[in-house]
């Protein structure tokens, strides 16, 4: 890596030697802070260089490595028949599993388990029941949803009125104020009931 930015900055400073001896100190403090952070980059980099310098290095070595090795054809072909003769026995293993689950659903009787028109009309009653009741509990905790939605966005409102003097409630700057009533509305939002 060249020490290009390092050389233009010590040529400016040259350069402008008279100027510099009148700036002020925070100019020269600037100036300073500028040089260790292009110094500290300078190096960095060059750290950088050599780790990638070093793995490339590497790479070659196992690159050469790999190209002595011998060709993988015979040993490759030994693989090959062993996966088709796994593959064969796996599927006359899926073909035994077949035979016998047509075995098993064959000896269950049809009557086993009732369906939906089978139930008798006491189970039916009752699930009727069921399911009015569900759909009262479900309209109820809609309701509350709603009147939950509600107090929450009248207490964003709340919060988002509240001031003294232009200055809002406990001293909170008003962006911060308004960023937390948004990500409160937003929360609320977020979890409202959706049917």
């Amino acid at each position: 890596m060249s020490r290009r930015p390092l050389l233009v900055l010590l040529i400016a400073a040259a350069a402008l030697g008279p100027d510099l001896a009148r700036a002020d100190a925070a100019t020269e403090a600037r100036l300073r802070d500028a040089l260790r952070s292009t110094t500290a980059q300078l190096r960095a980099l060059e750290d950088e260089r050599q780790r990638w310098q070093q793995a490339e290095a590497q790479l070659r070595r196992e690159l050469e490595t790999l190209h002595g090795l011998p060709s993988p054809s015979s040993a490759a072909d030994r693989n090959l028949a062993a996966a088709n003769r796994r593959v064969s026995e796996q599927q006359a293993a899926n073909a035994r599993l077949k035979e016998s689950l047509a075995r098993c659903q064959a000896s269950v009787p049809a009557t086993a388990a009732p369906t939906v028109g089978q139930l008798t009309e006491d189970e039916r009653k009752k699930k009727d029941e069921e399911i009015a009741k569900l759909r009262e509990a479900l309209s109820a905790s809609e309701a509350r949803n709603v009147q939950m939605y509600r107090v929450g966005k009248d207490l964003i409102a709340w919060l988002h009125e509240i001031g003294v003097g232009g200055e809002p409630f406990f001293g909170w700057k008003r962006v911060q104020l308004e960023n937390a009533a948004q990500q409160y509305e937003d929360r609320l939002t977020e979890q409202r009931f959706k049917r």
